[in-house]
């Protein structure tokens, strides 16, 4: 069977087991496999995991065998090891959706053995074709070495005859010369000076002869030709393996798997359904959108660093001062991952309170208040006694009870947390607007990392602000703390502060390798969603 990763069995190898062991290892190695969120609604999830299947259907049925096991076991492990882990997952409106998932996750693996079974038919097929491709160019070189060696012999047989017919030339050149040497000599005058006497000095050539070595017709010697290693006649000995020739030849003809081409996909879930597109047409304000200068992206390590300095000097001039709660979510039975109703109740208390949401108050809400409230909403849309809750249905459930009302209601915002632009939204809907909305107290509930926290606002005058963080868990010497911020440069250090300290190492990577996509919000660590509320006037009726 294939090898998959959720159940640990480990398979006996076969042809193609390398092949997606790669494949399994450069999925994970680069730091795409998305998380799943308990704050955003299951059909999302289930959403995308049609898109996923519809990737690995369109590359199977095209038998684009590398794709079809990348995007399947996309789908297996993303169904099995995240959408099962969602807290509404076993709730009653989705059993419809879960059966049917089971059921396409059995088709997806049946098709998945069938991949695994072509793999190893492509793998040995691939086998083959290496090694009859190194045999044919191991005979091509060995054929090369023979014609050489011919060449070489040739030659070497062809520069012999000319000396030998040199030498034969030269021999009788050197016996007429030595003749009429001796007759100039005896036709000498008697009584010549001793050194008159003397013949002649042997010419070069004569020196060559007389050494008894054959020369060629332009005077080298024989002795003197040197001979490069490559012209000697080689040894046929057949090269190994890895020194055949033509690997680049090698290479084009059997070409590996496109491991990259398949995991630089835009998306993890891959393009979905096969078809044309139609390209969408520019928006009027590209050009204004493509002029503006964008401000130069901040690394998220860099960012992080900046951050925890800027946090410690605010802390030092007292902009920022944290402070101890009395208790923490989880302290009393029923409040266990209740961030999601705690922190919209203490937003509806700060609203209701002529002073602002005290101590005591907050320990009231984590203890007491939201218990009965978790186990009616968990109770309402079918979840489990510690199940988180998505934000809209504890806000429907708050506002329907009249602890939230709509028309204080001001706005939501979300996004990239750590893009100011994303997280000034948030910011400005809870600064209010200068003149109008600035002066009143605000709240904002804060969805981050599977956790929530309050954010409430106490003006100090027309213009600035007191801003406190609640948060319900045990972080500060064993006990929920509030964060109060004075002015709004102090909340942004802080917010900043408290979101980039969540980031695990592997956000960290995943944030590194991928820039931000809003088709992706869902699952990148980054996303936030804020909803922020006003102590707004209730409108006049007409």
């Amino acid at each position: 069977m294939v090898q998959r990763p959720m159940n640990g069995i480990h398979e006996e190898p076969r042809p193609s087991s390398n092949r997606r062991r790669l494949l399994r290892e450069a999925d994970e190695n680069s730091g795409s496999i998305p998380t799943v969120s308990n704050f955003f609604p299951l059909e999302r999830y289930y959403d995308a995991s049609d898109k996923v299947l519809q990737s690995f259907q369109a590359a199977f049925e095209e038998r684009r065998l590398d794709e079809a096991y990348v995007f399947g076991m996309r789908y297996s492990q993303f169904c099995m090891e995240g959408i099962r882990k969602h807290d509404y997952f076993n709730a009653q409106k989705f059993i419809a959706r879960k059966t049917q998932m089971s059921t396409r996750v059995q088709d997806v693996i049946s098709k998945l053995e069938k991949v695994a079974e072509l793999m190893d038919i492509e793998e040995v097929e691939r086998a083959a074709r290496i090694e009859a491709e190194k045999q044919r160019l191991l005979e091509e070189k060995r054929k090369k070495q023979r014609l050489e060696q011919e060449r070489i012999m040739s030659e070497f047989t062809r520069r012999m005859a000319q000396q030998k017919a040199s030498s034969s030339a030269i021999s009788e050149q050197s016996l007429e010369e030595s003749a009429l040497a001796k007759l100039q000599w005896l036709s000498q005058p008697q009584g010549m000076p001793e050194q008159q006497l003397k013949p002649p000095p042997e010419p070069e050539l004569n020196k060559r002869v007389s050494w008894n070595l054959p020369a060629e017709p332009d005077g080298q010697l024989l002795s003197q030709i040197s001979y490069d290693a490559g012209d000697l006649p080689p040894a046929l000995m057949p090269p190994s393996d890895n020194d055949v020739g033509g690997s680049t030849q090698l290479s084009n003809a059997i070409s590996p798997p496109s491991y990259n081409s398949i995991l630089k996909q835009s998306s993890y879930f891959g393009p979905g359904k096969a078809g044309p597109t139609q390209p969408l047409a520019p928006p009027y304000d590209l050009a204004a959108k493509l002029s503006k200068k964008k401000p130069r992206t901040v690394p998220i390590r860099e960012l992080i660093s900046q951050t925890q300095a800027k946090h410690r000097e605010f802390q030092k001039l007292g902009k920022i001062q944290i402070s101890p709660l009395k208790t923490y979510q989880g302290r009393v039975s029923g409040s266990t991952n209740g961030c999601t109703v705690i922190s919209a109740c203490c937003v509806s208390r700060h609203l209701e309170t002529h002073g602002g949401i005290t101590d005591d108050q907050i320990t009231s809400v984590i203890d007491r208040d939201c218990v009965p409230l978790l186990r009616t909403i968990r109770s309402n849309v079918g979840l489990g006694t510690a199940s988180m809750i998505i934000p809209s249905d504890v806000h429907d459930y708050l506002v329907d009870k009249k602890l939230l009302y709509q028309h204080k209601f001001v706005g939501a915002a979300g996004g990239n947390i750590v893009d100011p632009e994303h997280s000034g939204e948030m910011i400005k809907l809870l600064h209010g607007e200068p003149g109008k909305t600035s002066q009143l107290k605000a709240g904002a509930t804060l969805f981050f990392r599977d956790h929530v926290v309050s954010i409430v606002k106490y003006p100090t005058s027309t213009t600035d602000a007191i801003y406190d963080m609640i948060d319900s868990l045990p972080f500060c010497n064993g006990m929920g703390c509030r964060t109060r911020c004075h002015g709004l440069d102090a909340l942004k250090v802080h917010l900043a502060y408290y979101c980039t300290k969540k980031f695990s190492d592997t956000n960290i990577t995943y944030i590194e390798k991928h820039n931000w996509e809003d088709s992706m919000a869902d699952f990148d660590p980054r996303v936030f969603q804020a909803f922020v509320w006003a102590d707004l006037p209730k409108p006049s009726s007409n």
